[in-house]
């Protein structure tokens, strides 16, 4: 009986051991770290005021500062007056202003538009964003929605003098998990 106990003892021990060494050893996810770099108006400068059709240059792309890759995606949101933006971000070209879930690109590396959410995609990582590497721009230039009459422009200042663009960014690591937001360090 008593030989009995010792065995028992040694296998639980044994299981707590081998149950340790599992999770230990498996694969633990970090957290997407993600940095946004941003570049607009040079220290010093002030905002432009923009008419409605204007665009002035500003630019926002992402780094991955975390230790694997991660998949990303962004969702850029803005004011809106009677459900069209105010705020419209895309891109200058040969042809005029493209919005960014209008752009379509050749290369390796692009975003894409999917539903609310442009997604970052690579050819040559699986879309995957690897660690130290940085993204193309979402966008390179911010325009006044042209639509905007001069009395709802006026009345916006009014309301809110300084409009802007703000962008949710979310990360999903290399293990297919959830989508997580990403909160870069200000």
């Amino acid at each position: 009986m008593r030989a009995g106990r010792w065995l028992t003892a040694i296998a639980l021990a044994l299981l707590a051991g081998i149950w340790g060494m599992c999770f230990t050893l498996g694969p633990n996810q970090e957290p997407a770290a993600i940095q946004v770099v941003a570049l607009g108006p040079e220290d010093g400068e002030s905002i432009p005021v923009l008419r409605p059709g204007e665009c002035a240059d500003s630019s926002l792309s992402f780094k991955n500062q975390g230790l694997a890759g991660c998949k990303l995606r962004v969702k850029v949101c803005g004011p809106l007056v009677e459900g069209e933006p105010v705020l419209e971000a895309g891109h200058l070209t040969s042809k005029g202003f493209v919005g960014s879930e209008d752009l379509t690109q050749d290369s390796g590396e692009y975003w894409t538009a999917k539903g609310a959410y442009l997604y970052y995609k690579n050819s040559r990582t699986g879309d995957f964003l690897p660690p130290g590497k940085e993204t193309p721009p979402i966008y390179t230039a911010v325009r006044l929605n042209a639509l905007i009459d001069q009395e709802t422009l006026a009345a916006l200042r009014d309301i809110s003098p300084q409009q802007q663009l703000y962008v949710l960014a979310q990360a999903q690591s290399e293990g297919e998990g959830p989508w997580q937001d990403t909160v870069p360090p200000a």
